[in-house]
């Protein structure tokens, strides 16, 4: 049985993201900020646009997912 983040010790909860991944997920949040603050879109869609902007944002400077850590994934090298 899988024990719950907050009682995983440090290590576990170290990075599981790879530069790549990492840099696609800054440039993605980064692009849909943009897009938001330059009008291209507008509405609804430009609220869902930055409140999700800022998620791949997030976890691209951390280096760290917690979904992948979910699902025990990691897209860095061994």
């Amino acid at each position: 049985m899988r024990r719950p983040v907050e009682s995983l010790p440090l290590e576990q909860l170290s990075r599981n993201l790879s530069n790549a991944d990492r840099g696609i997920r800054l440039a993605l949040g980064v692009a849909l900020l943009v897009a938001c603050l330059a009008r291209w879109v507008d509405g609804h869609l430009a609220l869902a646009f930055f409140l999700f902007a800022w998620v791949p944002i997030v976890t691209g400077l951390a280096g760290w997912c917690p979904v992948y850590q979910l699902f025990g994934i990691s897209s860095r090298r061994k």
